[in-house]
C-alpha cells in the first residue's frame, strides 16, 4: 500500500509540472548562468539543455523547486550530475568546475 501511494505522489507531481512545460516556453531560454564556487566556475548554458539534452522543461523546474528554487550545490551534484551520469555525458567535477 505504501509504494502504492508514493507512485501516485510522484505520478501526480511530474504531470503537474509538466502541464507546466505544455504551456509553451515564455520568455527568453537562451542565456547562460555562471556560478562562482571554491572548486572552480560553473557555466551553466540553458538553451544548450532545453533544446538539445532535456526535452522536458519539468525535469529540471520542478526538481528545482524541491530544493528550495535556487542553483546550488545540493540541487547540481543531485540533480545535473546525475542526469550527466544518465546520459552517459561526463560528471566528473572538471567537466563543470573550471579554475581560470
Amino acid at each position: 500500500m505504501r509504494i502504492y501511494k508514493q507512485s501516485i505522489f510522484i505520478l501526480f507531481f511530474f504531470c503537474a509540472s509538466a502541464g507546466h512545460c505544455f504551456a509553451g516556453i515564455r520568455g527568453d531560454f537562451r542565456f547562460q548562468k555562471v556560478y562562482e564556487n571554491n572548486y572552480g566556475t560553473v557555466t551553466f548554458n540553458h538553451e544548450k539543455h532545453a533544446v538539445n539534452a532535456v526535452k522536458d522543461c519539468g525535469y529540471c523546474h520542478s526538481a528545482l523547486k524541491i530544493f528550495g528554487g535556487k542553483v546550488n550545490e545540493l540541487f547540481a551534484h543531485n540533480v545535473c550530475k546525475v542526469c550527466h551520469e544518465s546520459k552517459n555525458v561526463p560528471a566528473e567535477c572538471v567537466s563543470c568546475h573550471k579554475k581560470p
